[in-house]
Protein backbone atom coordinates (compact mmCIF):
# COMPACT_ATOMS: atom_id res chain seq x y z
CA UNK A 1 0.00 0.00 0.00
CA UNK A 2 1.36 3.36 -1.01
CA UNK A 3 2.01 5.72 1.90
CA UNK A 4 0.64 9.17 1.05
CA UNK A 5 2.70 11.36 3.34
CA UNK A 6 1.30 14.76 4.25
CA UNK A 7 2.57 17.39 6.71
CA UNK A 8 -0.52 17.52 8.88
CA UNK A 9 0.37 20.41 11.17
CA UNK A 10 1.56 23.61 9.41
CA UNK A 11 2.43 25.40 12.64
CA UNK A 12 5.26 22.90 13.15
CA UNK A 13 7.02 24.64 10.27
CA UNK A 14 7.51 27.63 12.55
CA UNK A 15 10.01 25.66 14.56
CA UNK A 16 13.67 25.16 13.72
CA UNK A 17 14.42 22.28 11.29
CA UNK A 18 16.17 20.24 13.98
CA UNK A 19 13.07 20.29 16.14
CA UNK A 20 10.63 19.64 13.32
CA UNK A 21 8.50 16.57 14.07
CA UNK A 22 6.47 15.40 11.08
CA UNK A 23 2.93 14.11 11.28
CA UNK A 24 2.15 11.55 8.60
CA UNK A 25 -1.40 10.98 7.44
CA UNK A 26 -2.79 7.47 7.54
CA UNK A 27 -2.29 5.36 4.40
CA UNK A 28 -4.94 5.86 1.77
CA UNK A 29 -5.71 3.41 -0.99
CA UNK A 30 -2.96 1.29 -2.51
CA UNK A 31 -3.99 2.23 -6.03
CA UNK A 32 -0.51 3.45 -6.94
CA UNK A 33 1.06 0.03 -6.38
CA UNK A 34 4.69 -0.47 -7.26
CA UNK A 35 7.38 -2.69 -5.86
CA UNK A 36 9.59 0.39 -5.62
CA UNK A 37 7.07 2.34 -3.53
CA UNK A 38 5.79 5.83 -4.27
CA UNK A 39 7.78 7.96 -6.68
CA UNK A 40 7.29 11.71 -6.74
CA UNK A 41 9.23 12.22 -9.95
CA UNK A 42 7.11 13.26 -12.94
CA UNK A 43 6.85 10.89 -15.86
CA UNK A 44 8.94 11.66 -18.93
CA UNK A 45 6.92 13.43 -21.58
CA UNK A 46 8.07 15.41 -24.54
CA UNK A 47 7.03 18.47 -26.48
CA UNK A 48 4.05 20.68 -25.73
CA UNK A 49 2.42 18.29 -23.22
CA UNK A 50 5.38 18.37 -20.85
CA UNK A 51 5.58 22.16 -21.13
CA UNK A 52 1.91 22.55 -20.27
CA UNK A 53 2.27 20.19 -17.32
CA UNK A 54 5.22 22.17 -15.97
CA UNK A 55 3.30 25.43 -16.34
CA UNK A 56 0.27 23.99 -14.52
CA UNK A 57 2.52 22.66 -11.76
CA UNK A 58 4.07 26.10 -11.26
CA UNK A 59 0.61 27.68 -11.04
CA UNK A 60 -0.50 25.06 -8.52
CA UNK A 61 2.60 25.62 -6.40
CA UNK A 62 1.62 29.28 -6.03
CA UNK A 63 -1.51 28.13 -4.21
CA UNK A 64 0.17 25.43 -2.13
CA UNK A 65 0.44 27.59 0.98
CA UNK A 66 -3.35 27.73 1.28
CA UNK A 67 -3.74 23.94 1.58
CA UNK A 68 -2.33 23.47 5.08
CA UNK A 69 -4.46 21.65 7.59
CA UNK A 70 -6.24 24.23 9.74
CA UNK A 71 -5.10 24.58 13.36
CA UNK A 72 -6.90 22.53 16.03
CA UNK A 73 -8.30 20.05 13.49
CA UNK A 74 -9.13 16.83 15.34
CA UNK A 75 -10.48 13.35 14.64
CA UNK A 76 -11.67 12.08 18.04
CA UNK A 77 -12.39 8.38 18.54
CA UNK A 78 -15.93 7.10 19.13
CA UNK A 79 -17.16 7.41 22.70
CA UNK A 80 -16.67 3.70 23.41
CA UNK A 81 -12.94 4.08 22.65
CA UNK A 82 -12.40 6.98 25.02
CA UNK A 83 -9.84 6.43 27.82
CA UNK A 84 -11.05 4.14 30.60
CA UNK A 85 -9.44 6.22 33.32
CA UNK A 86 -12.05 8.64 34.77
CA UNK A 87 -9.44 11.39 35.05
CA UNK A 88 -8.21 11.01 31.46
CA UNK A 89 -11.80 10.61 30.22
CA UNK A 90 -12.77 13.91 31.87
CA UNK A 91 -9.72 15.68 30.46
CA UNK A 92 -10.53 14.45 26.96
CA UNK A 93 -14.17 15.58 27.19
CA UNK A 94 -13.02 18.99 28.41
CA UNK A 95 -10.45 19.25 25.61
CA UNK A 96 -13.09 18.39 22.99
CA UNK A 97 -15.49 20.95 24.48
CA UNK A 98 -12.85 23.68 24.26
CA UNK A 99 -11.98 22.62 20.71
CA UNK A 100 -15.62 22.86 19.61
CA UNK A 101 -15.95 26.24 21.32
CA UNK A 102 -12.96 27.55 19.36
CA UNK A 103 -14.44 26.26 16.09
CA UNK A 104 -17.83 27.81 16.84
CA UNK A 105 -16.25 31.10 17.86
CA UNK A 106 -14.30 31.29 14.62
CA UNK A 107 -17.42 30.45 12.60
CA UNK A 108 -19.48 33.12 14.36
CA UNK A 109 -16.70 35.63 13.74
CA UNK A 110 -16.81 34.93 10.00
CA UNK A 111 -20.61 35.29 10.03
CA UNK A 112 -20.27 38.67 11.71
CA UNK A 113 -17.55 39.89 9.32
CA UNK A 114 -19.65 38.88 6.31
CA UNK A 115 -22.71 40.87 7.39
CA UNK A 116 -23.77 43.64 5.05
CA UNK A 117 -23.65 47.33 5.94
CA UNK A 118 -20.89 47.17 8.54
CA UNK A 119 -22.44 44.58 10.80
CA UNK A 120 -26.14 44.81 9.95
CA UNK A 121 -28.20 42.45 7.82
CA UNK A 122 -27.93 38.77 6.97
CA UNK A 123 -24.41 37.34 6.72
CA UNK A 124 -23.13 36.64 3.23
CA UNK A 125 -21.14 33.60 4.33
CA UNK A 126 -22.94 30.24 4.30
CA UNK A 127 -21.39 27.24 6.05
CA UNK A 128 -23.61 24.69 4.23
CA UNK A 129 -22.64 21.87 6.57
CA UNK A 130 -25.35 19.64 5.13
CA UNK A 131 -23.48 19.48 1.84
CA UNK A 132 -20.25 18.20 3.41
CA UNK A 133 -21.16 14.50 3.61
CA UNK A 134 -22.62 14.17 0.07
CA UNK A 135 -19.65 16.10 -1.32
CA UNK A 136 -17.16 13.91 0.56
CA UNK A 137 -18.78 10.69 -0.66
CA UNK A 138 -18.79 11.89 -4.26
CA UNK A 139 -15.19 13.15 -4.17
CA UNK A 140 -14.03 9.97 -2.42
CA UNK A 141 -15.39 7.85 -5.28
CA UNK A 142 -14.09 10.23 -7.96
CA UNK A 143 -10.59 10.27 -6.50
CA UNK A 144 -10.39 6.49 -6.05
CA UNK A 145 -11.61 5.83 -9.58
CA UNK A 146 -9.30 8.48 -11.03
CA UNK A 147 -6.24 6.98 -9.32
CA UNK A 148 -7.20 3.52 -10.57
CA UNK A 149 -7.63 4.81 -14.13
CA UNK A 150 -4.58 7.08 -14.00
CA UNK A 151 -6.79 10.10 -14.70
CA UNK A 152 -4.52 12.95 -13.62
CA UNK A 153 -6.76 15.71 -14.94
CA UNK A 154 -9.58 14.67 -12.61
CA UNK A 155 -7.14 14.43 -9.71
CA UNK A 156 -5.76 17.89 -10.51
CA UNK A 157 -9.30 19.27 -10.38
CA UNK A 158 -10.51 17.66 -7.14
CA UNK A 159 -7.33 17.45 -5.02
CA UNK A 160 -5.12 20.05 -3.38
CA UNK A 161 -1.70 20.63 -4.87
CA UNK A 162 0.37 18.41 -2.60
CA UNK A 163 -2.07 15.49 -2.69
CA UNK A 164 -2.27 15.68 -6.48
CA UNK A 165 1.51 15.56 -6.79
CA UNK A 166 1.71 12.54 -4.49
CA UNK A 167 -1.05 10.66 -6.32
CA UNK A 168 0.46 11.54 -9.71
CA UNK A 169 3.76 10.13 -8.48
CA UNK A 170 1.99 6.95 -7.37
CA UNK A 171 0.47 6.61 -10.84
CA UNK A 172 3.83 7.15 -12.55
CA UNK A 173 5.45 4.49 -10.36
CA UNK A 174 3.19 1.69 -11.56
CA UNK A 175 4.73 -1.12 -13.56
CA UNK A 176 3.84 -0.89 -17.26
CA UNK A 177 1.09 -3.07 -18.66
CA UNK A 178 -0.91 -3.31 -15.45
CA UNK A 179 -4.45 -1.96 -15.27
CA UNK A 180 -6.07 -1.28 -11.90
CA UNK A 181 -9.80 -1.42 -11.18
CA UNK A 182 -11.35 0.06 -8.02
CA UNK A 183 -14.90 -0.62 -6.86
CA UNK A 184 -16.96 0.66 -3.96
CA UNK A 185 -18.77 -2.47 -2.81
CA UNK A 186 -20.93 -0.80 -0.17
CA UNK A 187 -20.96 1.65 2.70
CA UNK A 188 -20.51 -0.03 6.06
CA UNK A 189 -21.50 0.60 9.70
CA UNK A 190 -24.32 2.90 8.62
CA UNK A 191 -25.50 3.62 12.17
CA UNK A 192 -22.29 5.56 12.82
CA UNK A 193 -20.95 6.55 9.38
CA UNK A 194 -20.73 8.70 7.37
CA UNK A 195 -20.56 11.61 9.77
CA UNK A 196 -19.18 15.14 9.90
CA UNK A 197 -16.32 14.72 12.37
CA UNK A 198 -14.91 18.24 12.31
CA UNK A 199 -15.81 21.56 10.71
CA UNK A 200 -14.06 24.89 10.96
CA UNK A 201 -13.39 28.06 9.01
CA UNK A 202 -10.56 30.49 9.58
CA UNK A 203 -8.13 32.87 7.90
CA UNK A 204 -4.76 31.52 6.78
CA UNK A 205 -1.71 33.27 5.25
CA UNK A 206 -1.84 33.46 1.47
CA UNK A 207 0.86 32.33 -0.99
CA UNK A 208 4.29 33.74 -0.11
CA UNK A 209 2.75 35.20 3.05
CA UNK A 210 0.87 37.91 1.12
CA UNK A 211 -2.54 38.70 2.56
CA UNK A 212 -4.96 36.36 4.28
CA UNK A 213 -7.22 33.74 2.74
CA UNK A 214 -10.47 32.49 4.26
CA UNK A 215 -10.48 28.67 4.24
CA UNK A 216 -13.40 26.37 4.99
CA UNK A 217 -12.55 22.83 6.07
CA UNK A 218 -14.54 19.69 6.86
CA UNK A 219 -13.48 16.25 8.06
CA UNK A 220 -15.94 13.54 7.01
CA UNK A 221 -15.57 9.99 8.33
CA UNK A 222 -16.58 7.25 5.90
CA UNK A 223 -16.74 3.50 6.53
CA UNK A 224 -16.90 1.33 3.43
CA UNK A 225 -16.01 -1.96 1.79
CA UNK A 226 -13.75 -1.49 -1.24
CA UNK A 227 -12.45 -3.90 -3.84
CA UNK A 228 -9.18 -3.49 -5.73
CA UNK A 229 -8.27 -5.70 -8.71
CA UNK A 230 -5.34 -5.65 -11.14
CA UNK A 231 -5.25 -6.89 -14.73
CA UNK A 232 -2.34 -7.80 -16.99
CA UNK A 233 -2.81 -5.97 -20.30
CA UNK A 234 0.13 -7.82 -21.83
CA UNK A 235 -1.76 -11.08 -21.24
CA UNK A 236 -5.02 -10.11 -22.89
CA UNK A 237 -6.30 -8.10 -19.94
CA UNK A 238 -6.64 -11.14 -17.70
CA UNK A 239 -6.92 -10.69 -13.98
CA UNK A 240 -3.66 -11.15 -12.12
CA UNK A 241 -4.07 -14.15 -9.79
CA UNK A 242 -4.31 -13.12 -6.16
CA UNK A 243 -4.55 -9.42 -6.97
CA UNK A 244 -8.19 -8.99 -5.96
CA UNK A 245 -8.45 -7.56 -2.47
CA UNK A 246 -11.55 -6.58 -0.54
CA UNK A 247 -11.05 -4.31 2.44
CA UNK A 248 -13.15 -2.84 5.21
CA UNK A 249 -11.92 0.73 5.61
CA UNK A 250 -12.74 3.69 7.84
CA UNK A 251 -11.32 6.89 6.37
CA UNK A 252 -11.38 10.41 7.75
CA UNK A 253 -11.44 12.52 4.59
CA UNK A 254 -10.34 16.15 4.84
CA UNK A 255 -12.00 18.61 2.46
CA UNK A 256 -10.99 22.23 1.96
CA UNK A 257 -12.54 25.10 0.03
CA UNK A 258 -11.48 28.68 -0.39
CA UNK A 259 -13.96 31.47 0.35
CA UNK A 260 -13.93 34.48 -1.99
CA UNK A 261 -13.16 37.81 -0.42
CA UNK A 262 -16.00 40.32 -0.60
CA UNK A 263 -18.75 37.98 -1.78
CA UNK A 264 -17.95 35.20 0.75
CA UNK A 265 -18.93 32.59 -1.83
CA UNK A 266 -17.32 29.19 -1.32
CA UNK A 267 -15.24 27.61 -4.04
CA UNK A 268 -15.71 23.89 -4.86
CA UNK A 269 -14.48 21.42 -2.26
CA UNK A 270 -11.09 19.80 -2.81
CA UNK A 271 -9.62 16.77 -1.07
CA UNK A 272 -6.70 17.61 1.22
CA UNK A 273 -6.06 14.00 2.22
CA UNK A 274 -6.89 11.75 5.15
CA UNK A 275 -6.14 11.84 8.87
CA UNK A 276 -5.82 9.06 11.44
CA UNK A 277 -8.08 8.82 14.45
CA UNK A 278 -6.50 10.73 17.33
CA UNK A 279 -5.98 9.65 20.91
CA UNK A 280 -6.12 11.92 23.94
CA UNK A 281 -2.31 12.03 24.03
CA UNK A 282 -2.12 13.02 20.35
CA UNK A 283 -4.61 15.87 20.74
CA UNK A 284 -2.91 17.05 23.93
CA UNK A 285 0.55 17.06 22.34
CA UNK A 286 -0.68 18.77 19.15
CA UNK A 287 -2.34 21.53 21.16
CA UNK A 288 0.79 22.04 23.25
CA UNK A 289 3.03 22.20 20.16
CA UNK A 290 0.72 24.67 18.45
CA UNK A 291 0.62 26.95 21.47
CA UNK A 292 4.40 26.73 21.85
CA UNK A 293 4.95 27.53 18.16
CA UNK A 294 2.60 30.52 18.31
CA UNK A 295 4.32 31.83 21.44
CA UNK A 296 7.76 31.48 19.83
CA UNK A 297 6.52 33.19 16.68
CA UNK A 298 5.07 36.07 18.72
CA UNK A 299 8.36 36.52 20.57
CA UNK A 300 10.30 36.61 17.30
CA UNK A 301 7.85 39.11 15.85
CA UNK A 302 8.20 41.39 18.85
CA UNK A 303 11.95 41.71 18.48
Amino acid sequence: MAELARIARPWLLLRSPRQLPMRIASPYLGLGYSGRGVSTRPSKRGGITAGRDRQRDREMQMNAMSSFLLPYTIVPPPLWRFPLSPVTFSKMVWMLAKNRAVAWGSLLGVYFVSMRKKGFGWPLFKANKRSCIPAAKALHVQMSEAVALGDKETLRRICTTELFQTLAGAIDSRPPGVRTEWELVRYDNKLVYPRLTDFRVTYQPGPSGKGMLLIKQAVVSISSVQRLTRYDEANGGQRIPGSERERYMTEHLVLQAGVKDGTFESEPWKIWGTLPEMSYETMRDDTAMYQEAMANNARRGGR
